[in-house]
């Protein structure tokens, strides 16, 4: 899928009443919207339902509902829903356009196209058909319906960057450059701007800004397919021919991802209850960086079966990693309940104590990260964070072990060797602080707090040269609190001169 056409799916999400009077069941509508934006589906679906009961002819109720399947994956059922909200109601132009989306993302393009003739005064369709006509190489009538959309709708950042796409594509460079200074204007934090932006760049052979460009593209989004692939050729056409090889394999990883996220949207086409699709594409969503589309099937999956161990552990990390603790603890309660015994449990542990962890609930944390193990003693991440843990507590000896067991699982693991080395620099234990986190340094190189702390155990040590070489290359490599990075210059500045 397109960005364009992708971003047109996102409109999916939810789909509005109509600015028509209000009617009976419209409050049973907006309800049911209520739910959907909380990803409480069943209820949604329900309601929506409910609504229809009472009014078979709700138009606002059937576009609902075919937003809801729309999102679910349920296609077909989305087109019916779709259909019916135009038979209720042909002038219910939001269902009209919805459906044209979902036709044209199903490689219906002529009929998405036809459907939206049928609205030319409906600007969301004045911005759609565009992106459509575009896709068919009718350059002229996607500009018109660009500018047409723009003159009815006001500003619109996703019109002016579709300009820029279009002006690019013919090679209109001064015109896609205004287009994309107006779009920046608009809004400097949109990485496709950027990208379009190094495109024009690239165009005119301006590789250092093309470069630029293409970086601050994916540093708003790192997720940005197309930015890598450009990133790429900016890189080789500047000579750095290694970078730019590494660019490359990026994009070709987010590429196969999207391929298969592609591939299993067409089987849930076919078969919306195909539950290994549903986290499949889930799993991949998320390697793309769309929490909130892996989300919604992890959610979907939960709904054909409450009591789905796999989903349970997927979608409580996921909520943990967005920080809705509560639900996320809800879910694992469930889960240990109806699955004590199952070894794979101990991942709902695992989210549990890390929960607890991060709230300093640190009594609660250790229980559930032993818990964890007692089922998998071979995570090397739960004996990690049950060592960080006791060491809060001032259990000093049991987080030695607990730490000892995370790297003997996992040598890799820079985290425990880093939180072991910490504890020996507690004690005092200067060399064994040191050979620990040297071994952390092995175990990742990328790893940047080591630096700073073995930085500090060779300045107790009075070995001044390395303690300067390592505070350095903390400088160099640290990317988080600037207060931390102030200190290590500090730290730095203040070392005798060699």
């Amino acid at each position: 899928m397109s960005l364009a056409l992708a971003a047109l799916w996102a409109i999916l999400s939810g789909c509005g009443v109509g600015s028509g009077p209000p009617e009976a069941g419209d409050h049973l509508v907006q309800a049911g919207l209520a739910f959907a934006a909380e990803h409480r589906y069943a209820e949604a679906k329900r309601t929506f339902e409910k609504a229809l009961t009472l009014d078979s002819l709700n138009a606002a109720a059937h576009c609902a509902l075919g937003d809801l399947d729309a999102r679910l994956g349920h296609a077909q059922r989305a087109i019916r829903a779709y259909q019916a909200a135009l038979a209720a109601d042909s002038t219910y132009h939001r269902a009209r356009h919805n459906l044209a989306v979902i036709e044209a993302d199903r490689g219906h393009l002529p009929l998405a196209i036809e459907l939206l003739k049928h609205i030319p005064d409906y600007v969301p369709a004045l911005r759609t058909l565009p992106v459509f006509y575009a896709k068919q190489g009718h350059y002229d009538l996607a500009e018109k319906g660009l500018h047409t959309a723009l003159a009815r709708g006001g500003e619109d950042l996703d019109v002016r960057q579709q300009l820029g796409r279009l002006y690019l594509r013919q090679g209109r460079y001064d015109a896609a450059r205004a287009a994309l200074d107006l779009a920046l204007a608009q809004n400097s934090t949109q990485p496709e701007s950027h990208r379009l932006l190094g495109l024009l760049h690239l165009a005119e052979r301006r590789y250092p800004e093309a470069l630029a460009a293409f970086r601050h593209a994916l540093a708003l989004d790192p997720h940005l397919i197309e930015a890598h692939y450009n990133l790429s050729s900016a890189l080789l056409a500047l000579g750095q021919p290694t970078q730019a090889q590494a660019a490359l394999a990026r994009f070709e990883t987010l590429a196969a991802d999207a391929a298969q996220v592609a591939h299993l949207r067409r089987q849930l086409d076919a078969d919306p209850d195909d539950r290994e699709a549903r986290l499949q594409l889930a799993h991949h969503y998320r390697r793309l960086g769309r929490d909130d589309d892996a989300l919604t099937h992890y959610r979907a999956a939960l709904l054909a079966d409450p009591a789905d161990l796999e989903v349970l552990i997927s979608l409580s990390g996921l909520l943990s990693a967005r920080g809705a603790d509560q639900e996320a603890l809800e879910l694992c309660r469930r889960g240990i309940l109806q699955h004590p015994e199952d070894v794979r449990t101990s991942k709902l542990h695992f989210v549990r104590g890390y929960v607890y962890m991060r709230r300093n609930q640190y009594q609660e944390a250790r229980t559930a990260f032993e818990h964890a193990l007692a089922l998998d003693s071979s995570s090397a991440t739960a004996w990690n964070n049950l060592g960080h843990v006791q060491l809060s507590l001032g259990e000093e000896a049991a987080a030695q072990r607990a730490l000892e067991s995370a790297i003997a699982a996992d040598s890799t693991l820079a985290d425990a060797h880093y939180n072991l080395g910490s504890l020996f620099l507690q004690k005092g234990q200067l060399d064994r602080a040191q050979r620990v986190y040297r071994e952390a340094i092995v175990a990742d190189s990328t790893f940047a707090r080591t630096y700073y702390a073995l930085a500090t155990v060779y300045q107790a040590q009075g070995a001044i040269g390395e303690a300067r070489r390592c505070y350095q290359t903390f400088i160099d490599k640290w990317q988080g609190d600037p207060d931390f990075l102030r200190q290590a210059r500090e730290r730095l500045a203040q070392l005798p001169s060699p």
